[in-house]
């Protein structure tokens, strides 16, 4: 083997690796998303996650937020609703970008969750949620940031009653 075609590989190789580090760190990053939303919906942490001018979209009982401070307090306002949530990030998909600066990644959210009831804010009803994520990422300083994290929801469901009863709740 000449050293030309031993240079190629090597760098062929760190490519590859660097490619492999960054899809894992924004897997991370969307972990660590949900552990701050399992943490009482910590709003600094959350919000930390994203630029500054980061987008937070989801329908159903979700909304739209941009910007730290958007987002702090709609998760703020979240975590009085929302008493315990232990959320799933499964089948996670990253797209990265040929230029290695931005992504797309793909996730489904499996979420056990104790929601105040609608019509009686003293009662909490146990809920099941699902939502496609679909977000946009980017790299900042070496540093991996949600540029918009947007979530379609599947259904919204109590416990005892189900998706298929309930698809959505009242």
């Amino acid at each position: 083997m000449n050293t030309t075609t031993a240079d190629v590989s090597i760098a062929e190789v760190a490519e590859r690796l660097i490619r492999l580090e960054d899809v894992r760190a924004i897997e991370q990053l969307k972990y660590r998303y949900a552990g701050f939303c399992d943490n009482g919906y910590d709003p600094e942490g959350i919000a930390g996650l994203f630029v500054d001018d980061g987008r937070w979209v989801v329908d159903g009982e979700g909304g739209s937020m941009t910007g730290h401070e958007e987002i702090k307090a709609h998760f703020r306002a979240l975590s009085d609703k929302i008493t315990w949530a232990l959320h799933y990030m499964i089948a996670p998909r990253v797209e990265l970008a040929d230029d290695g600066q931005s992504a797309t990644g793909y996730f489904y959210l499996l979420c056990l969750c104790t929601i105040e009831n609608s019509q009686d804010a003293t009662k909490k009803d146990p809920v099941i949620l699902t939502i496609n994520y679909t977000d946009q990422f980017v790299k900042r300083d070496g540093t991996w940031y949600f540029q918009e994290l947007r979530g379609r929801t599947h259904q919204v469901s109590n416990w005892d009653q189900g998706w298929v009863k309930q698809p959505f709740r009242d």
